[in-house]
């Protein structure tokens, strides 16, 4: 499978393959780097440093997606992923001197972890936005499928590559790992070339100006506004079946922590099979709708039967299976949302899927540890597996959505511009 990834990320252009390889690094760095702090704040500060930490950086991830997406249609988005690239270097520093300091400050790991979350909300969506200004339209969506396995294959080495370097020596040694992997993706992104389609740049005009027509852009295009809303709460459901459930549910089990990494592992790979050519496949048999139905009631499926297995293996497989079918459901729809966007609104609208990323992210734990004071973790994971399907049910609501999935790339170019027009005014 690496090999057949790696062939076809060699016969991309060199910028996309520079791009693919700095993706790959930030996020094998970045789990790598948090599997570090996380050992090395419950080690010093217990569980209460580790509850701060947690609550402080999601709030800090929900404040500065929204607040630095105008940066990503203002400036070009090659320089944006250097200016991210940099300082993820300069918080990896941070984080490896206080290490071999042995100075552990709460404070002070807030405040470098701080910096890597501005860093990424200026990445992230610039990364996400300049591959339709590095190649054709006919080629970006085989782009966004090696970018999704770049993406898996970072996820799915990095805690391993962390856990490693922790055993072997200590929270140091992880975190001077965790500086190298990011400083090769910083030199990848210092080479990225000039991109062949640039974007025209937005009007640059007052800052929390530019963020509201962002916000109004993302509200006022139905399709986009109910689709956006509907996935983020089929998230809330499923990210605590993959997340914070799963050690709980092994250890209701009997199971060493072995199988908890294992289904980690085993998501990433799912997904990785599924954008390498499972989703692919599926999508040309089905057609793009019934390919996102069939992977949405595949999963709940799973989920459910996460709360009924009673073994290591099943449960493996399950997590298999749902990283697969969320191949499929992104790749079902990515690269449409892309091109349908205006280029000049691509970024504050991606941020805008972002922030309700994040904001799922906060809501779904709480909502399972509410759930878990009324019935067992099994039992959890059935209501979960309910929540998903009824929360996916609601996309056949979702206004045009069916015609829209069907329609070509060719024809979705700037599909939001034209039929909404008057989300896209500027209001000075």
């Amino acid at each position: 499978m690496l090999r057949l990834l790696m062939a076809r990320i060699e016969a991309c252009a060199p910028p996309v393959r520079l791009l693919l390889l700095s993706e790959m690094l930030c996020l094998l760095a970045g789990a790598m780097g948090q599997v570090a702090v996380a050992w090395w704040i419950a080690q010093r500060g217990g569980a209460a440093d580790l509850a701060r930490y947690g609550a402080l950086m999601a709030l800090c991830a929900l404040l500065a997606t929204p607040l630095m997406s105008p940066l990503g249609d203002r400036w070009p988005k090659r320089r944006l992923v250097r200016l991210g690239s940099a300082c993820l270097v300069l918080d990896a520093l941070a984080l490896a001197l206080l290490a071999y300091s042995g100075c552990y400050q709460l404070a002070l790991l807030c405040a470098c972890s701080a910096l890597s979350i501005v860093a990424n909300a200026v990445l992230l969506p610039a990364k996400a936005n300049i591959l339709p200004e590095l190649v054709e339209v006919t080629q970006l969506p085989e782009a966004i499928r090696l970018r999704r396995a770049a993406q898996a294959l970072g996820g799915l080495l990095g805690p391993g590559l962390g856990g490693a370097a922790l055993a072997a020596g200590g929270v140091a040694a992880a975190l001077t790992l965790n500086l190298l992997m990011f400083g090769i993706a910083a030199v990848a992104a210092f080479r990225l070339g000039r991109p062949q389609f640039p974007a025209r740049p937005a009007p640059a005009g007052g800052w929390f100006a530019d963020m509201h027509a962002g916000l109004r852009a993302k509200w006022g295009v139905p399709l986009d506004r109910w689709w956006t809303l509907t996935g983020a709460l089929m998230m809330v459901f499923l990210l605590p079946a993959t997340g914070m459930l799963l050690p709980l549910r092994v250890q209701s089990l009997g199971l060493s922590s072995l199988w908890f990494g294992a289904c980690g592992a085993a998501l990433s790979l799912g997904l990785l099979v599924g954008v390498l050519g499972l989703a692919d496949r599926l999508i040309a048999r089905l057609d793009r709708v019934r390919a996102m139905f069939a992977a949405l009631a595949l999963c709940a499926v799973a989920v459910g039967a996460m709360g009924l297995c009673d073994r290591g293996p099943a449960l493996v497989l399950l997590f298999a299976v749902v990283g697969g079918c969320m191949s499929v459901t992104q790749m079902v729809g990515q690269t449409h949302r892309l091109l349908a966007m205006p280029e000049d609104f691509r970024s504050r609208m991606t941020a805008g899927n972002l922030a309700t990323a994040q904001l799922s992210a906060a809501l779904g734990p709480a909502l399972a540890g509410l759930l878990l004071q009324h019935g067992s973790v099994a039992t959890v994971y059935l209501w979960m597996a309910a929540g998903f399907t009824l929360s996916g049910l609601l996309l056949l609501a979702v206004p045009g959505l069916r015609p829209f999935l069907r329609l070509e790339h060719e024809a979705v170019k700037n599909w939001y511009g034209r039929k909404y027009p008057q989300a896209f005014t500027l209001r000075r």
